[in-house]
């Protein structure tokens, strides 16, 4: 009900006595109003009901990379310091670093690069880089002159491991170590991949394709030990078994290598021929292969049990190169661009998604990404100087490091 405003003093009755005096008001009174008071009305009975909560506004789960807690600021105000600051980040000088995560509204911590190690020799264009799992050792391939090399575990200083030439070869384009000390390299366009023995160098094995043209580019392992290899030139995947392996050891001669899946008529088939096709090739945990074609783009599936393949859909990585494989997370070089972009891999590949982006002039061309302990090493190819992007002079190759991405 409303409340009444209290009611005036009734005027006071002529008396024979004299009238009270009137109390003197204070000065603190000259503010009060005659006016009526009216009361705090009481707290409503019940309590406001709780807001209903909003939606968040990435209902699937993204992993991302955060930057350390700030004050909330507006998107554009974000956008820019984040891209101010990224765009001033040094590495080695002044090489501007952007980088970006795919997920709107989340902010990200600056990935760094910096050397890792140094390269020594002036043709060599590197192109792949593998690590021993038993010493640590680091291998890189040089499509320039097709020697490796090998940076010993902890080191900065490379040195040479297979002298350019070795076993006729002029070009060195994949390279791995399978966990067994041995060391494959692939031939590029001699056609051939040729195993060593990771500790002396001497030659364990040699396969080569059964085409008159093509050439080996990327190679991979499965939990088995098998290798499969791709041909950029020829529509197939090779493989080569521990069993196939063995039989090529105790012949001593040049074996051909198994077409294990043959691409014609499949989502992988080479449309061009002009240019580089299937590149990079990593084994994902769940029994599947994920490879990518360098001149369209495309990211392919394809199963190890059934020979399946299939396109990767929403996934673009165009200039695709090497690729590398850890914990449900794929990481992609992407060369002309300067570019390395992360995607999250379920279990046998079934879903692929993009995750984040990094975009460096500090990369110098990468041609092949490594997962080592808690960071990624990258080949710089620097192919844009001197090398098959382009004219120039290269600057000391190196080997970069990439930490936070």
């Amino acid at each position: 009900m409303p409340y009444a405003p209290c009611p005036r003093a009734a005027a006071p009755r002529a008396s024979s006595h004299s009238a009270p005096r009137k109390p003197r008001r204070s000065p603190h009174d000259r503010h009060r109003r005659d006016r009526p008071r009216r009361d705090r009305p009481s707290r409503p009975e019940h309590p406001r009901p709780h807001p209903r909560p909003r939606p968040h506004p990435h209902p699937h789960p993204v992993h991302v990379i955060r930057e350390r807690t700030r004050p909330a600021m507006s998107p554009s105000s974000t956008s820019k310091r984040l891209r101010t600051r990224l765009n001033r980040l040094a590495v080695g000088g002044a090489a501007a670093l952007c980088a970006t995560v795919l997920a709107a509204g989340t902010a990200l911590a600056a990935p760094t690069v910096r050397t890792a190690a140094a390269l020594p020799g002036f043709g060599l264009y590197p192109e792949s880089l593998t690590q021993d799992p038993s010493t640590g050792d680091l291998f890189v391939s040089a499509y320039g002159d097709g020697s490796v090399l090998r940076v010993p575990a902890g080191g900065t200083q490379a040195s040479v491991f297979l002298p350019p030439g070795t076993d006729g070869r002029t070009h060195a384009a994949g390279v791995k170590a399978d966990g067994s000390g041995r060391l494959w390299v692939s031939g590029g366009t001699d056609r051939s991949v040729t195993v060593y023995d990771g500790t002396t160098g001497i030659r364990v094995a040699r396969f080569h394709i059964p085409f008159a043209s093509g050439g080996v580019n990327d190679l991979t392992f499965g939990p088995d030990g098998t290798a499969y290899l791709t041909d950029s030139f020829n529509p197939a995947v090779y493989r080569v078994t521990p069993q196939q392996l063995t039989a090529a050891r105790t012949q001593g001669t040049d074996t051909p290598l198994d077409t294990w899946r043959g691409l014609t008529g499949t989502p992988a088939d080479y449309t061009q021929h002009s240019g580089i096709n299937l590149n990079g090739i990593a084994y994902v945990d769940g029994g599947a292969l994920l490879t990518a074609n360098t001149t369209t783009g495309a990211l392919y599936r394809i199963a190890t049990d059934t020979g399946e393949v299939t396109t990767v859909p929403g996934v673009s990585l165009p200039n695709a190169d090497g690729l590398t494989y850890r914990d449900g997370k794929l990481w992609a070089a992407l060369n002309r661009t300067n570019t390395l972009v992360r995607l999250t891999v379920t279990p046998a590949a079934r879903s692929v998604g993009q995750d984040a982006v990094l975009s460096s002039t500090a990369l110098q061309i990468p041609t092949s990404v490594l997962r080592s302990g808690d960071h990624l090493l990258v080949t710089r190819s620097q192919y844009d100087k001197g090398g098959p992007f382009g004219a120039g002079t290269p600057v000391p190759f190196t080997l970069a490091e990439v930490d936070g991405f």
